[in-house]
C-alpha cells in the first residue's frame, strides 16, 4: 500500500480484513473490516492517522477505500487473506466465531513500522493474533519514540484473555491506557460479576499512573484511574451489527488523548463514535474527515461506577 497522508499523530497496529456477519436481520453478509481499519476510520475523527500492520487481498479492498481519511504506508498486502472471521451473532448480541484467522498477524514486527510514523504521538495496538504479539511492539515503539515517550494503548479479545490470560496481564503493564470489554475485564479479574472486575482492576491501577476503560454496552464505559472509577453513558443506537466497535470506541479514544482530551472527554468521544458504528454493516457507519468534529457536540456526562 502507498497512501500517505504525512507523518500521523496516531498510528494504529493491526489490518484490513474482510469479515462475514450474520445477525438474526441479516445472514453471510461480507463487509471490509478488521479491528485496525475501525480503530483507524473511528480515530479519524479527532487526529490524523496511519495504519501499519498486513492488509488482505480481497477485492474488497481494492481501490483502498479507506482513502483519504487513514494513511496506510505502514500496511504490507499479503495474498491469500481473504476471509479473516466468520461472526454469527444471536439475538442478544452475543457472538459465535466460525472462522478467526487472527494468527496471520503472528509474523508482524516492529521493525515493519515505517520511519515516518515512528515519530507519531501515539500508537495503539490492536488484539493481534496473540498477545505475545502486543508485547513485542509495546517496548519497542516506546524506545522508537525515545525522549518524546508515545503513548500506548491496547485493547484484546475475550478469547485471547482465555488462551493467555497472564500474557494480556503484562500487555496492561506496559501501556498508558487499557482498552477492554466488561467480559474481558471479568476473565482478566477471575470474576463474575462487572463490579466485582471493576474493583480488582482498580487495584491494578491504583499508584501507577495507568487508566483502564472497560466498555461496558448499554452502560457506556467506565474509567479507572488513580483517583476514581467513573461512567460514561453511552448513546442509544439500535444495534445492527456489533462488530468493531470495541475498536473504534479504543481507536477514538486514543485518538482524543494523543490531542490532549482530558480522559472523561475522551471517553465520551469515543461512546458517540462507537455508537455510531453499531448502526450498520461493516465500516460503512465508521466516519470520515467531512464529519470529524460531530461527535464532540456530545460532551460526556461522568457518574461515579458501583464496585
Amino acid at each position: 500500500m502507498d497512501a500517505d497522508l504525512g507523518a500521523p499523530r496516531l498510528v494504529v497496529v493491526d489490518g484490513v480484513f474482510v469479515d462475514r456477519i450474520s445477525t438474526p436481520l441479516q445472514r453471510g453478509v461480507r463487509v471490509l473490516g478488521g479491528g485496525g481499519l475501525y480503530a483507524a476510520l473511528a480515530a479519524a475523527t479527532r487526529t490524523t492517522v496511519g495504519l501499519a500492520g498486513i492488509c488482505s487481498d480481497h477485492p474488497l479492498t481494492a481501490g483502498q477505500p479507506w482513502w483519504p481519511a487513514v494513511g496506510d504506508a505502514g500496511l504490507i498486502t499479503m495474498p491469500g487473506r481473504c476471509l479473516a472471521f466468520d461472526i454469527s451473532y444471536d439475538g442478544g448480541g452475543r457472538a459465535t466465531y466460525r472462522t478467526d484467522h487472527g494468527g496471520d498477524e503472528q509474523d508482524l514486527q516492529p521493525g515493519q513500522v515505517p520511519p515516518l510514523y515512528r515519530g507519531a504521538a501515539g500508537f495503539h495496538l490492536c488484539a493481534l493474533g496473540d498477545p505475545g504479539v502486543q508485547l513485542r511492539y509495546a517496548p519497542a515503539l516506546r524506545a522508537m519514540s525515545g525522549a518524546r515517550r508515545a503513548r500506548i494503548s491496547a485493547g484484546t479479545f475475550l478469547a485471547r484473555v482465555a488462551a493467555d490470560r497472564s500474557s494480556v496481564l503484562r500487555i496492561l503493564d506496559a501501556c498508558d491506557v487499557f482498552v477492554c470489554s466488561a467480559p474481558e475485564a471479568a476473565a482478566l479479574a477471575g470474576v463474575t460479576h462487572v463490579a466485582d472486575a471493576l474493583t480488582w482492576l482498580a487495584r491494578a491501577v491504583d499508584g501507577s499512573g495507568r487508566a483502564i476503560v472497560v466498555t461496558d454496552a448499554p452502560q457506556g464505559c467506565h474509567v479507572l484511574t488513580n483517583d476514581a472509577v467513573q461512567r460514561i453513558p453511552t448513546f442509544a443506537r439500535l444495534a445492527v451489527d456489533p462488530t468493531g466497535a470495541g475498536e473504534a470506541f479504543a481507536g477514538a479514544l486514543a485518538a482524543c488523548l494523543v490531542e490532549g482530551d482530558e480522559l472523561l472527554s475522551a471517553a465520551g468521544h469515543a461512546c458517540a463514535v462507537a455508537s455510531l458504528v453499531v448502526e450498520d454493516f461493516g465500516r460503512r457507519r465508521c466516519c470520515t474527515p467531512t464529519n470529524r468534529c460531530w461527535p464532540r457536540a456530545w460532551p460526556p456526562c461522568a457518574v461515579p461506577s458501583s464496585r
